[in-house]
């Protein structure tokens, strides 16, 4: 009996991937990454406890640093607004976190290692489904736009 010593790396965990954010007002952005969907997720969502953060310290009465307990970690030093503007500014998942209250909902729409592969396949997930996503991706021919939109290759279903 031969025994493999490869580890066996969950799908979710493999790294290189297209992935989808759905919130739970349906709107969904659409993104890609060459580390595990998980890694990038929490990059947005710690961009988002940022935005937040910065939105509690703006309407919170000013308190010295070091009495504040309800946040763990070290306190933000920058000013609230520019915080608020620079997040919203980097993200368009902060931006729509801003004006909706849902909870947001993470899954791959597929997996691949190359990277330019990967972002041509981001941009025809984008161009083909309703996003809130501020850019359409890398350049893509019509050509293959139009036989994609036209077999629903890259359509994500609700």
């Amino acid at each position: 009996m031969v025994k493999s010593d490869k580890i066996k790396v969950p799908f979710d965990g493999r790294p290189g991937v297209v992935y989808n954010i759905r919130c739970g007002c349906n709107a969904s952005y659409i993104g890609e990454t060459g580390n595990t969907l998980l890694d990038r997720y929490r990059q947005h969502m710690s961009n988002v406890g940022r935005y937040k953060e910065a939105v509690r310290r703006l309407k919170e009465p000013q308190t010295p640093a070091r009495t504040s307990t309800k946040r763990r970690g070290r306190p933000q030093r920058e000013q609230p607004q520019k915080i608020i503007a620079e997040t919203i500014k980097a993200s368009a998942v902060v931006e729509h976190s801003s004006q909706c209250s849902h909870d947001l909902q993470p899954s791959i729409i597929c997996r691949e290692s190359r990277l330019n592969l990967r972002r041509v396949k981001e941009a025809l997930f984008i161009r083909n489904n309703p996003t809130i996503n501020r850019d359409k991706g890398v350049e893509v021919s019509a050509v293959w736009d139009a036989l994609i939109s036209k077999r629903k290759w890259c359509s994500l279903t609700a």
